[in-house]
């Protein structure tokens, strides 16, 4: 049963379309995919509570991706500030600072009132898992990323500056 709501699932995603270039898409898909397969069995959710939490996960993860995209784009425009005038004004600094750290607060909102409004649907065990679930992945893709930068490291030969070596030389 697992099985199916996962195809299901995964199709679903696929059928969606993002505004972004495709390999960002395709890595976004990925990921996205990955992480619906990893809290349905973290969470072991039953059919009903994974048709009723999805939505409300996805629409958890825009409001999110919206906010970060904000700030983002606030850190983009001071940037291209310091590198255009050397003298930015104090104030200007102060207020995109000041609206960076609302837009993080905002983000910590979302995610608890995220977690906290999910006492409808999952069990306290299992709202704790989701709590942790974050964590947990993050730390395994750090591993997983490590395992990958170890193997491609052994791979090939390097030369005396760190740099490998291309035609063999």
């Amino acid at each position: 049963m697992k099985s199916i709501l996962l195809l299901a699932l995964i199709s679903g995603l696929m059928a969606q379309d993002f505004d972004r270039p495709e390999k960002d898409h395709e890595r976004s898909e990925k990921m996205e995919m990955m992480m619906v397969w990893k809290l349905t069995d973290e969470l072991a959710l039953t059919t009903e509570q994974a048709e009723k939490f999805f939505p409300r996960f996805r629409q958890h993860r825009q409001e999110l991706d919206d906010t970060k995209k904000m700030e983002r784009a606030l850190g983009k425009d001071l940037k291209q500030k310091v590198k255009k005038d050397k003298d930015i004004s104090e104030k200007d600094v102060k207020e995109t600072i000041k609206k960076m750290t609302e837009l993080r607060k905002q983000v910590v909102d979302l995610e608890s009132n995220f977690l906290l409004g999910m006492d409808d649907l999952l069990s306290p065990v299992q709202l704790a898992r989701l709590g942790m679930f974050k964590q947990k992945m993050m730390k395994n893709v750090r591993g997983e990323l490590k395992e990958h930068r170890e193997k491609k490291g052994k791979r090939g030969k390097n030369n005396q500056f760190g740099k490998r070596n291309r035609r063999g030389f």
